[in-house]
């Protein structure tokens, strides 16, 4: 996740102008457009509805019912073929998964919401979501499941009970759902499972030492400025090559349960992260195999080296 400010040093304002300027074209291969899935829902439901009540007495209704300007067509099935997934922000639908993103993934509530009234807002916004997803049965792959999951686990976390789902999870801390899972893999993971669900306060605990995590702020004035993080390390240290693109050794770079250490043709398999930082630690030039943008695995050399938490690599 490559923010041009880390979270923690992010306004209020700072995080609502990072979802209406990257997050709705798209980011973090995700795709965060839900205005086509709800054209999907509708469909669904306009049809269920047709088939009831009779085609010839409901459609015309229905499509009177299509909120928003400049409505094409004469029948709601034209109107769906023209509708642009923009169209969809005059639903109320739509307004209700802007304000679940907003808190999810931002941990922001809509800008016009007094601080007086923001725990009261969050927990209906809870219900809401929740109540939404029973009746809508969205896809379980879908952008609308996941804005409603990653409200749904910040909550938990926000309130310390209930449990996180791993796609969340994984979104909050900026890495991949196959990171976290080998991460609970471990036994100094410090989380905690249930089912295929993590405890509401072992994430917390988790997220703590994830710079990539936009903490919860809504609890505070929209005034109040970001405090600068302490540059102290409060954890043993470890010191991790560099390579000339920023990228550092670290855990999450095993491949198949094995790091690849040393230059092409020379390299050598490792079964742990101590082993090959070990054996990085002694090269001349330490070299070591990690995945690009494209995922496409290549050697890379280290050019310095840096001072990073032992906790906060073990979360990578």
């Amino acid at each position: 996740m490559n923010l041009p400010v880390s979270p923690e040093a992010m306004t209020v304002e700072d995080r609502h102008q990072s979802w209406i300027n990257r997050e709705m074209t798209g980011y973090g291969n995700v795709n965060w457009d839900y205005g086509k899935e709800l054209l999907e829902i509708l469909e669904r439901h306009f049809r269920v509805i047709e088939k009831i009540l009779g085609r010839e007495a409901v459609a015309p209704h229905l499509f009177k019912m299509l909120p928003g300007p400049d409505i094409e067509g004469s029948t709601w099935e034209e109107a769906f073929e023209e509708y642009l997934p923009l169209t969809t922000q005059w639903w109320e639908a739509d307004k209700l998964l802007d304000n679940a993103a907003l808190y999810g993934f931002y941990g922001i509530t809509d800008p016009e919401v007094p601080l007086a009234k923001r725990v009261e807002w969050v927990a209906a916004l809870a219900t809401e979501i929740a109540d939404f997803c029973q009746l809508a049965q969205p896809n379980p792959q879908g952008v609308i499941h996941l804005v409603s999951q990653l409200a749904l686990s910040r909550y938990a976390i926000d309130r310390g009970e209930g449990d996180v789902d791993l796609q969340s999870l994984a979104l909050f801390g900026g890495v991949t759902e196959g990171r976290i899972r080998n991460i609970l893999s471990s036994n100094d993971s410090g989380l905690e499972k249930v089912g295929q669900r993590v405890t509401a306060a072992s994430a917390a605990a988790w997220l703590k030492g994830r710079k990539e995590h936009f903490a919860s702020i809504w609890q505070q004035d929209d005034e109040v400025e970001p405090e600068a993080a302490s540059n102290d390390f409060v954890d043993d240290v470890v010191f991790v090559p560099v390579a000339a693109d920023g990228s550092f050794f670290h855990p999450g770079l095993a491949r198949s349960g094995k790091f690849m250490i040393g230059a092409k043709g020379e390299e050598v398999s490792h079964p742990t992260f101590e082993d090959a930082l070990g054996a990085l630690q002694k090269m001349a030039t330490p070299r070591w195999r990690r995945p690009n943008d494209a995922g496409n695995w290549g050697i890379v050399s280290g050019r310095d080296w840096k001072r990073i938490e032992r906790r906060q690599l073990l979360s990578m």
